[in-house]
């Protein structure tokens, strides 16, 4: 997990060599007029989903954890909290993963929980376990996805 703020994005373009198509996009989109819905930058490779999310409490956001993609978690309306837990203290799926989504469900609580402010950025790899979206109000946000093998 890497937490960090926008501005320094550009720092971590060893992660991926699609990491300068991500740092372009935040250099020339303006967050707040985003929709809901995915943007593709490269195909299934890199893409974005722009998320509008209800208020959830820890106890409702399911653990998560993903094997194909890495993602990168932006709040974009408030400040978001989320949870983490490392891939060996994850406990088994209570859903089990789905290929098609590149997702698996944990029950309980994360280990950790951290605040994340606007303008800045989470960094989730996989396998490792997170909690996303918990907030009192709701929030827009974006997960980009970045295909791990590339």
């Amino acid at each position: 997990m890497i937490l960090d703020t926008l501005d320094r994005l550009e720092n971590y373009a060893y992660l991926s060599p699609l990491m300068g198509k991500v740092v372009e996009f935040f250099r020339n989109t303006d967050l707040s007029s985003l929709q809901p819905g995915r943007i593709e930058l490269q195909s299934n490779d890199l893409f974005v989903n722009v998320n509008r999310q209800d208020a959830q409490t820890r106890q409702q956001v399911p653990i998560e954890a993903h094997q194909e993609y890495i993602d990168i978690q932006v709040p974009v309306s408030c400040d978001e909290e989320m949870g983490f837990m490392a891939e060996c203290f994850l406990p088994s799926p209570s859903v089990p993963y789905d290929g098609v989504r590149d997702v698996a469900f944990y029950s309980g609580l994360c280990d950790s929980y951290i605040n994340v402010r606007k303008g800045m950025f989470v960094v989730f790899f996989p396998g490792e376990g997170h909690a996303p979206a918990i907030t009192d109000t709701g929030i827009l946000k974006l997960v980009i996805k970045i295909r791990k093998s590339c």
